[in-house]
């Protein structure tokens, strides 16, 4: 074949690929020319962040809330992100901080609640904020209810397998991310898993809304919000056992934006997993999505140690520091008083900024009206 004829062939063969390929992976929304953010979590009390600031000597550039599945943001964390000039982390569970689930892994990809993924999405993209969406952290700790085993190594079955784990990770960033809304269905049906809502067709009756609860319609283009996956297990299983690792629960490089790990002093020993998982997974922007003196970090030489690799490895470009949910358990600062010298003198150091761009131009939302704090679990275990 030569001339027009090869030609036209070969455009159509692009065309087709490009028609056929996935949608691009998501934005990491990272810090840039060398710089990272560090941050604290909240505890349902904007004040308690300044409070924090004041014990730094430096203003926190992102607040990470632990929030469970149905919560809307508009309880009062996109409250505090914006009164606090932050950007948010959402750490989302899919239990109360009882315990209680709300749903199953093999749920959430079967579809069987993507109205609340779609009003998250909403509500992110009308308020302007960023937010980096920690989905199910540490899935590969066994006190986790998605976690795909139990304590004594037993598998956790009805929808809680590695297998439901990565299908629902998929489904989520999918819908989260927003576009177009056949293009997500194409996608979603490819992988075998039902349209958004369990459609029957692309324009099946239930995305012009309806009486039923009253749910809004669902657009041909969703919201594209400004939103970052940040996929944090731990670097190595609770239990420790083949089929828990952290490759297990890996959903797909085009579906996550951040990759990361927590450590605490408590668990000092594991950082050296924590290294080997940087090296490992050198694609994406690192998070230490919970970092602390906690319990025995008097002197700051763990603190330390952390911030120093943290500032030698410019692909680290998030660490947040746990503190509870109140500002005065044992996870606070104010208990380790060689831990607090520490962070004044790195947190004074060029290396991290302040305030992410934009976010002291994003107009303050209103105060909520029932404000919830959700209180995450404790740390029970071996971090890392």
């Amino acid at each position: 074949m030569t001339g027009p004829a090869k030609a036209g062939t070969l455009l159509l063969a692009a065309v087709i690929v490009v028609a056929c390929a996935p949608p691009a992976a998501g934005k990491p929304h990272a810090p840039r020319n060398g710089l990272a953010y560090h941050g604290v979590s909240d505890t349902g009390d904007a004040a308690d962040l300044f409070r924090f600031a004041d014990q730094v000597g430096a203003h926190p550039a992102v607040l990470q809330d632990f929030f469970h599945w149905r919560v809307p943001l508009t309880t009062g964390a996109l409250y505090r992100w914006g009164i606090t000039d932050t950007r948010g982390v959402l750490s989302l569970s899919t239990a109360t901080g009882a315990g209680v689930e709300m749903i199953t892994p093999q749920q959430i990809a079967e579809g069987r609640d993507d109205r609340y993924i779609l009003r998250l999405a909403r509500t992110i993209a009308e308020s302007g904020q960023t937010v980096y969406i920690r989905l199910m952290a540490e899935m590969n700790g066994h006190w986790n209810p998605y976690s795909a085993f139990n304590a004594d190594g037993s598998a956790r079955h009805n929808g809680h397998s590695t297998h439901w784990f990565k299908r629902a990770w998929r489904r989520f960033a999918l819908i989260v991310r927003g576009g177009s809304r056949q293009r997500i269905n194409e996608r979603l049906v490819r992988m075998g898993l039902p349209r958004i809502l369990r459609a029957r067709s692309q324009n099946d009756p239930v995305y012009a809304g309806g009486p039923e609860g009253i749910p809004l319609p669902v657009p041909e283009r969703l919201p594209e919000p400004r939103v970052a996956m940040m996929w944090v297990p731990q670097s190595f299983g609770s239990p420790n056992i083949a089929g828990n690792q952290p490759p297990d629960y890996w959903p797909g490089g085009r579906f996550v934006d951040w990759v990361g790990i927590d450590i605490y002093s408590k668990f000092a020993g594991a950082f050296d997993e924590g290294k080997a998982f940087f090296r490992r997974y050198d694609r994406w922007p690192f998070v230490i999505g919970e970092y602390g003196p906690w319990d025995n970090d008097q002197s700051g030489s763990f603190t330390n140690a952390l911030l120093r690799w943290a500032e030698r490895h410019k692909r680290v470009k998030m660490v947040i520091y746990y503190r509870g949910v109140d500002p005065d358990n044992a996870y606070n600062l104010q208990h380790y008083p060689g831990a607090q010298r520490v962070l004044r003198r790195h947190l004074d150091k060029r290396r991290w900024d302040e305030y992410a761009p934009g976010v002291r131009a994003l107009t303050d939302p209103p105060a909520p009206a029932n404000p919830e704090r959700v209180a995450p679990p404790a740390p029970r275990r071996g971090i890392g």
